[in-house]
């Protein structure tokens, strides 16, 4: 049923209500109003149809927390959430201690219900927290939480002065509610070690005590610490509680430092102080062997309560624990660890430009180092470096090192510091030194040997290990057909037939400095082929000869010999390089007027790696002589006409033309090429009826240089 305004509101005047189905335990009841004027407040009433006589319901608001006691830590954050769910969309307020606040709330949507969370940083007190939301306004209604803070309500004395075998108690106590689901598991610790003997626990309503009884004996002396860890269901997780430390001083003979560092040549002084006696005299002793009197090494000294065992010149013999006791007891004593140290680095000598790395020691310490690298006189080039343990100095290593990546070396002056756990400080210069690879690459015949050159350029006095490689395999004067020389800071590789191209490795090590990286370089051997391709041609004819390249990396220099004199052009010569395409080039020597055979020598060198071996070929520019035998007969008859070589080296092709057609065998006509003997070839036509006067052309190529020019004699 609904109501408005004391009304019972029902179905016309443009109201129309429909109760709604129920299914699958829900029921969605509606009011609609055709022409809305105004605002209406509706009041839905319901009763259950199944039992009719229960009351009615209107809005059901309910306010939840997850929990209504929180035991957290002092000074600690905590997020709390309260929802509220019903029917309508209600605001929610916080109040803390009874005091409305705003700050750090934050209010979720409505969707059946809504949630508020506040957020508290920082608690300090005990506190209570409610939130609450008013329904209709007039009925609140409300959640409250209470906070618990857990935090000391006594603590240790910072320091406690004691008497040997003096019975004393160290006592600790927290804030508590023993009426809460908490649990406290009280911890002690001596010098950062759990004490368990001694203890005892008691707790009241409000305070959770903890107490630890002792008797003074020496190891009693150091820093006393007690914890308390609080958990449980009604705990912020599990809450910790460390006190501050509470150092037990027993009145006794301490040492100055008992941690001593010296450096290895130098003199170490050890002293230690009586506390609460006087007039006594201070023994001393290593290792458990007394050091009485006075020495060239050693003498001890005790001036009022101070006594002083000086040693001259340490070195690492002297590293060890050393005890300093009083005469009036020899329960009053104290121990030195003296630690002989010595620091080094390692200087390097690298490539130009690659990557290094430099390394400083320090050795004969038991203790963390800190490493700080500095550039020069330039503080900070790096953050600070732990040699040892990064969380401090409890290293048991004898040696610390550190490493400072350079990541392009040049030549620089750096210096690590190294700073022990007594804050003693220790410079080490070190350098980097460079140097950089001159290659000499080559480029010669393939077949023929090669010498390829590394040479190391340095302003440093050094001398190198250098190894030669190709892919994984080490070349030395071991490999067959291989051979390694040097000459000064210039190392070559020499081989005595280089087939293909070849990519060597020069791997160069400073030997002075071994801590250096090596450095390398590539360098090349490449081949290339040349042949000579000569010509054959008539005596007083043009002649042109090649020499042709092919495989170089970027062309060759040409210069041609012939008879020991080398051959330029004029005088009827005319040479041309060529120009180097695709890996080829061609380079002519042409004959304007060749009267005899001559054999020219083609000398090329790499135009790519100017200082490679040269690579010739012999080319030759041959002559013949062609005459033509001409034949006069009768009409009708058979006529032989004759062409006829001297001096071709290999004999030559024949071919006949006339009338600009070329001439074959057949048709009354026959050609014979003749056979080539002791430098001659007679090369008949014969025409079987001759009938009119014919003009025939004789052309003859070299048989033995196919692509030189043609000779032709003109034969009737």
């Amino acid at each position: 049923t609904w109501e408005s305004g004391g009304n019972t509101v029902v179905t016309g005047s443009g109201v129309t209500l429909n109760e709604g189905t129920f299914a699958n335990g829900e029921q969605a009841a509606t009011l609609t109003v055709a022409n809305l004027q105004q605002d209406t407040s509706y009041t839905c009433n319901t009763v259950s149809k199944t039992y009719t006589h229960s009351d009615s319901a209107t809005v059901v608001v309910e306010m939840t927390t997850p929990y209504e006691f929180k035991a957290i830590k002092s000074d600690s954050a905590l997020t709390v959430s309260c929802t509220c769910t019903g029917s309508r969309d209600l605001e929610i307020t916080w109040t803390i201690n009874g005091t409305t606040t705003s700050q750090n709330v934050e209010i979720g949507s409505y969707n059946a219900g809504k949630t508020g969370t506040i957020e508290l940083t920082g608690v300090l007190y005990d506190a209570v927290l409610e939130c609450s939301t008013v329904v209709d306004g007039s009925k609140t209604v409300s959640k409250t939480i209470n906070l618990k803070v857990i935090k000391f309500t006594e603590g240790l004395p910072k320091k406690k002065f004691v008497n040997l075998n003096e019975d004393i108690t160290l006592s600790c106590s927290i804030s508590w509610d023993d009426t809460r689901s908490l649990t406290a598991s009280p911890t002690w610790q001596h010098n950062s070690s759990d004490v368990a003997t001694g203890v005892e626990n008691s707790n009241t309503a409000s305070v959770y005590t903890s107490t630890l009884s002792l008797t003074v004996v020496w190891t009693s002396a150091g820093l006393y610490k007690c914890s308390f860890s609080v958990s449980g269901t009604d705990a912020d997780g599990t809450l910790t509680l460390d006190s501050d430390d509470s150092e037990i001083i027993i009145q006794n003979i301490v040492a100055k430092k008992r941690l001593v560092y010296a450096e290895k040549g130098t003199a170490a002084i050890l002293e230690c102080t009586t506390v609460g006696e006087d007039g006594v005299t201070i023994i001393w002793s290593k290792d458990g062997t007394s050091l009485s009197g006075n020495t060239t090494s050693y003498n001890s000294t005790t001036n009022s309560l101070t006594g002083t065992l000086t040693l001259t010149q340490v070195d690492s013999s002297d590293s060890g624990a050393y005890i300093c006791e009083s005469s009036a007891s020899t329960n009053v004593k104290d121990n030195i660890t003296l630690n002989v140290y010595e620091t080094s680095g390692d200087s390097v000598h690298v490539l130009a430009g690659n990557p290094t790395t430099l390394t400083c020691r320090v050795s004969g310490i038991s203790q963390a180092a800190l490493i700080r690298w500095y550039d020069g006189n330039s503080i900070g080039i790096t953050t600070d470096i732990t040699g040892g343990d990064a969380a401090g100095f409890n290293s048991t290593s004898s040696t610390h090192s550190s490493t400072l990546s350079v990541a392009a070396a040049a030549t620089a002056e750096y210096s690590c510091e190294v700073e022990l756990s007594d804050h003693t400080k220790k410079q080490v210069s070190l350098n980097v030194h460079v140097f950089t690879l001159e290659r000499g690459h080559v480029e010669v015949e393939a077949g023929s040997s090669a010498t390829v050159t590394c040479r190391v350029l340095s302003s440093t006095t050094d001398t190198y290990s250098v190894t030669w490689q190709q892919g994984n395999t080490i070349i030395d004067s071991g490999s067959s057909g291989y051979a390694t020389t040097s000459t000064g800071s210039e190392y070559m590789l020499s081989m005595d037939n280089l087939s293909t191209d070849s990519l060597f490795y020069c791997i160069v090590q400073s030997t002075q400095y071994p801590a250096s990286s090596s450095g390398n370089t590539t360098v090349s051997a490449s081949v290339y082929e040349i042949i000579g391709i000569s010509t054959e041609v008539k005596v007083g004819s043009a002649a042109t000869i090649t020499c042709k390249t092919t495989g170089s990396e970027g062309g060759v220099s040409v210069t041609w010999e012939s008879g020991g004199n080398t051959v330029a052009t004029g005088s009827g010569i005319t040479l041309n390089e060529g120009t180097f395409i695709n890996g080829e080039q061609v380079a002519t020597l042409t004959v304007a007027n060749l009267q005899q055979d001559t054999s020219y020598t083609c000398n090329t060198v790499s135009k790519t790696y100017t200082h490679s071996d040269s690579a010739t070929v012999v080319v030759k520019a041959n002559v013949f002589e062609i005459i033509g035998i001409s034949a006069e007969v009768k009409v009708g008859s058979v006529a032989t006409i004759t062409c006829k070589t001297t001096g071709s080296e290999g004999g030559v092709s024949v071919t006949w033309e006339s009338g600009g057609n070329t001439v074959v065998t057949g048709s009354g006509v026959t050609l014979n090429e003749g056979t080539f003997a002791n430098g001659e070839q007679a090369a008949t036509l014969t025409v079987a009826n001759l009938q009119q006067d014919t003009s025939y052309t004789c052309n003859t190529v070299s048989k033995t240089y196919t692509h030189s020019n043609p000779a032709s004699v003109v034969v009737g």
